[in-house]
């Protein structure tokens, strides 16, 4: 079956892998170069940072995912060579510099209740684990299970993969409207004209995705949310858990490096770095590890995070239009969730059942009143 994925970030990668893997004959348009916006700037975290935020369904979707991961991570270092670097080292929650004592054992409650295993430790115990925390810092949850990937290897090790699997990727041009008849859609008009002919489209276009979605008319409350991140080169070894105090998480890396991230801005398609805000950033860090104060900053970026009102993603196919599936929509949990939605979308084009139910990610009214949550 001729397949077009509109998107060239993870999901749309991801989806093509699979898509590919099934027989069926894909192409991805992108418009900037694949894997370099949203997917490229994420942290790779691969636990929800506030959980209990989340609707129902939503958690159950990031544990599959999890779950997948390091299968997935394998298959791909197999036939690619690229290592995503996925590491299981634990996550820190601080308490005294954003949140309290108290706070962060609400917290603590509140992830236990939804399965994922944290528990506190005084500041001895946790020099113990992490030495060279600051000075406010009187404690911290752990949580032992957590890991992350390096998102830029990841995005090149999926588009590796997808290529190898025999997926045409157009790259730098952007899609103009989809286009189709009869109520079902049948490709895709690029900007410089060209019309891309499918059976099956799947929109993984991130934040531009309702645009699109709107030229066939169907409505979806897909918007960009602003993060900007920072990276610091430090020493290797320095920091092994991530840390993450809610409005300012440090994410090491292997060579050493630590990512520091992460603003939620509602600020429309301007993806810009702001001044002000990578400089809250700093304080933060410092205030968290002292050490960071003196790193020198090697690069800052800013992404634009596809948001939705309501949190959850949209995935699956839209009733009104035959032929067309979405995959977008997974706000700060993008490249935690790609396996499973990739699963999703392969069993949706194969008309298989889907292995979990996806009823809650079907396009859904939208209230244009409604405010985004950036929180």
């Amino acid at each position: 079956m001729q397949t077009l994925v509109i998107g060239g970030g993870i999901q749309g990668l991801a989806a093509a892998c699979a898509l590919a893997r099934d027989g069926h004959l894909v192409q991805v348009v992108e418009r900037e170069r694949p894997g370099s916006r949203a997917s490229w700037v994420a942290a790779g975290l691969l636990t929800p940072s506030s959980p209990w935020k989340y609707p129902p369904g939503l958690i159950g979707l990031c544990h599959a995912s999890e779950a997948m991961y390091a299968d997935w991570v394998a298959e791909l270092v197999e036939h690619t060579g690229i290592d995503p670097q996925h590491e299981n080292l634990g996550m820190l929650y601080p308490e005294g510099v954003g949140f309290s004592t108290e706070q962060v054992a609400e917290h603590t409650r509140r992830r236990n209740e939804l399965a994922f295993a944290v528990e506190r430790l005084d500041r001895a115990t946790l020099d113990a684990l992490q030495p060279g925390l600051g000075e406010e810092v009187v404690g911290a949850a752990w949580q032992p299970h957590s890991a992350r990937v390096r998102s830029p290897r990841m995005c090149a090790a999926v588009l590796r993969r997808a290529k190898q699997l025999g997926v045409d990727v157009i790259s730098e041009v952007a899609v103009d409207a989809l286009v189709g008849r009869g109520g079902r859609v049948t490709g895709a008009r690029l900007e410089t004209g060209q019309v891309l002919d499918a059976e099956v489209v799947v929109l993984a276009a991130g934040s531009w995705s309702g645009g699109l979605a709107r030229s066939l008319g169907v409505e979806i409350d897909v918007r960009p949310v602003r993060g900007q991140i920072l990276l610091l080169q430090g020493p290797p070894g320095l920091l092994g858990p991530t840390l993450n105090d809610g409005d300012c998480y440090l994410v090491p890396r292997r060579d050493g490096r630590i990512l520091v991230g992460s603003t939620m801005e509602d600020a429309g398609f301007d993806a810009i770095t702001t001044r002000e805000a990578l400089d809250r950033l700093r304080v933060l860090a410092a205030r968290l590890l002292p050490a960071t104060r003196d790193m020198e900053v090697e690069t800052d970026w800013a992404g634009l995070r596809p948001g939705t009102p309501d949190r959850l993603p949209y995935i699956g196919a839209v009733p009104e239009v035959e032929g067309l599936a979405l995959a977008t929509g997974h706000f700060r949990n993008g490249i935690l969730l790609a396996p499973i939605t990739a699963a999703l979308v392969s069993d949706l084009v194969a008309g298989r059942p889907p292995r979990l139910d996806i009823s809650a990610y079907a396009p859904r009214p939208v209230d244009p009143e409604r405010a985004l949550l950036t929180g």
